[in-house]
């Protein structure tokens, strides 16, 4: 079982704010914990965690359930979703918002915050998206996601079937209605025992190749920086474009720009 963290979607956290990265951090590790009691309990083996959040440096390793092992730290391939292969049946995103631009999503983004919007194939996603389709490439289905209610929603557009724990429902992007704490890991851990007990019921979330990825910049800055690359199109004032044979590699790509661009500002 392959479990992914994020920060924006934890149940209590509505804002972006260093005064409160301990809390975030115990916060996190918590809500792992839940999804992988939840796992154990649902029949799973094994249980690996990955950070998607930040330096990805997150995990409290003392809080940390002692059946859990993780990878912590970036740079790293395929970035949120290092460690990925087919030897997972089932992976599950906890912590994870909305793309950038949804409407009343606590936190939302897409990657990082010069990023207006990022297709794939022509179908506009955010990192709910993009994360599993790296997990859809290794024929790793998703089968939960937590996170706010739209969150939860757009993972519904996508995945189908796939289960949902809205911790918190957005009254801005930086306010939120919030479940209680251990009333969301207790959603969190029902939710996780019965996605692992129906794994079989959840299909991968496939790009076919080749995929073209559409990139849009909050500033003309970001995309001046990248586009003199041999495998990029420049589109348009703010839009780039670029094509991989694959989803891996048109990520790969992908993700080595958005950290790339911003060394302009």
């Amino acid at each position: 079982m392959f479990v992914a963290v994020d920060m924006e979607g934890i149940a209590g956290l509505v804002q972006w704010d260093d005064a409160q990265i301990e809390l975030q951090r115990r916060l996190m590790t918590e809500e792992v914990n839940a999804a992988a009691r939840g796992a154990f309990a649902g029949g799973a083996t094994e249980v690996f965690a990955g950070e998607s959040h930040g330096s990805m440096r997150n995990l409290l390793p003392e809080l940390l359930d002692s059946r859990v092992s993780f990878l912590s730290g970036q740079p790293k391939p395929m970035n949120h979703m290092a460690g990925v292969d087919r030897s997972f049946d089932l992976a599950m995103f906890v912590g994870y918002h909305a793309k950038a631009g949804t409407l009343h999503s606590v936190m939302a983004h897409t990657f990082a915050g010069n990023i207006f919007s990022l297709s794939f194939n022509g179908l506009e996603i955010g990192e709910i998206g993009t994360d599993a389709a790296l997990c859809g490439f290794h024929g790793v289905p998703v089968g939960l996601v937590a996170g706010d209610r739209a969150a939860c929603e757009e993972a519904r557009s996508l995945l189908g079937q796939v289960k949902t724990v809205a911790v918190k429902e957005g009254v801005s992007r930086s306010a939120a209605r919030c479940v209680p704490l251990l009333r969301a890991r207790q959603m969190i851990e029902e939710a996780a025992a019965e996605a692992v007990q129906h794994a079989s019921d959840f299909k991968p979330f496939v790009f076919e190749g080749p995929v073209t990825v559409q990139v849009t910049f909050i500033d003309p800055s970001y995309a001046d920086t990248v586009e003199h690359l041999d495998f990029v199109t420049r589109v348009d004032g703010r839009t780039i474009r670029l094509e991989g044979k694959d989803v891996l590699q048109a990520f790969e790509r992908f993700n080595a720009l958005h950290f790339l661009a911003p060394v302009v500002r």
